[in-house]
């Protein structure tokens, strides 16, 4: 294993974070989320986010100089009230050892969303509320054992190896569930509305970055790490829905295997000719022959976020539904 992947094959929670969130200190935390579909528990290296409508509700530090105290981090900016007063009153611990410390955080974790949502409503964030939401229909909901691909993190970003994606996912088809080597990793970009297509931050910088990034084969053997991490760590502490293998058979991921680039369009007006001219634009289309991965478009399920491979269409395929509709 060279440097760079071991270093960070290392992303994820400590022995002593997966046991305290399991069994000790910050097992109700564990448990919160558990019982609110509205919180996605995201994991990162050394610590942890809980999501709450895309936004980072709340950051768990494991203290360097302690395994038994954790920081707790919320972003009092979210409070709108003159000199963040509201959050203040709350009188919440930054540190945290003790259950009756833990306990202030779990019982305002109520309100906390409630200034996230005053926040929100003034502040919109729809693309970020729509990543969470395709990570609960595919993660916890209760037709996540019926979809294909399961989503380890949203809004990663990592300079150290050049990638930034909306979501990470992995794939695994559900004729394949015998054998953890029958997965590959899917980076998913979303986009709501069409004013998201264009741009500095458009469809084509997203596909044009993508193949940049995985020309890097040491960096995309990396970032295959750490999902294979988090999708392991995820499911030690019960926060996917699927029938498991027997055998107890954990999720591989291999180098040699290409990855999927998928675009999530969210809302595209099929009116509007701009996708269309986006999509046949010659730099676009040299970035899909450019074969480092295969990009593919979702097209849902009816109604929903319940990705599935044949829900997946590939550049030709989606070009010509676009010329039909």
């Amino acid at each position: 294993m060279n440097e760079l992947t071991e270093r960070f094959s290392m992303r994820g929670l400590s022995d002593n974070f997966m046991s305290s969130l399991k069994k000790d200190l910050l097992r109700p935390i564990l448990d919160r989320v558990k019982k609110d579909d509205t919180l996605m528990l995201g994991i990162r290296e050394g610590y942890l986010n809980i999501y709450y409508r895309g936004g980072n509700l709340l950051r768990i530090t494991e203290r360097q100089d302690s395994s038994k105290v954790f920081n707790f981090f919320f972003d009092k900016n979210y409070d709108l009230s003159e000199g963040h007063a509201t959050y203040k009153a709350l009188g919440l611990p930054g540190s945290v050892s003790e259950p009756e410390q833990l306990k202030q955080w779990v019982y305002t974790i109520s309100s906390l969303k409630e200034l996230m949502d005053f926040w929100f409503s003034e502040n919109p964030k729809m693309e970020r509320e729509f990543q969470q939401l395709c990570e609960r229909e595919n993660n916890r909901s209760k037709i996540s054992g019926e979809t294909e691909y399961f989503i380890t993190d949203i809004e990663f970003s990592d300079s150290n190896i050049g990638a930034r994606f909306d979501i990470l996912a992995i794939k695994w088809p559900a004729n394949g569930r015998k054998d953890g080597k029958n997965c590959t990793a899917s980076f998913i970009e979303m986009k709501y509305g069409d004013d998201a297509l264009g741009g500095e931050s458009g469809l084509i910088k997203h596909i044009t970055d993508v193949n940049k990034f995985l020309a890097n084969e040491k960096n995309y053997s990396a970032i295959l790490e750490v999902m294979t991490t988090q999708f392991n760590q995820l499911d030690e502490l019960g926060l996917l829905k699927f029938n498991h293998c027997s055998n107890g058979t954990k999720v591989q991921l291999k180098p040699s295997d290409k990855p999927e680039y998928i675009f999530l369009l969210a809302n595209h007006n099929p009116r509007s000719p701009k996708l269309k001219e986006i999509l046949l634009n010659q730099e676009f289309k040299d970035n899909v022959a450019f074969n480092k991965c295969d990009v593919r478009f979702y097209v849902s399920s009816d109604a929903g976020y319940g990705l599935h491979s044949k829900s997946m269409l590939s550049y030709e395929e989606y070009i010509r539904r676009l010329v039909t509709m």
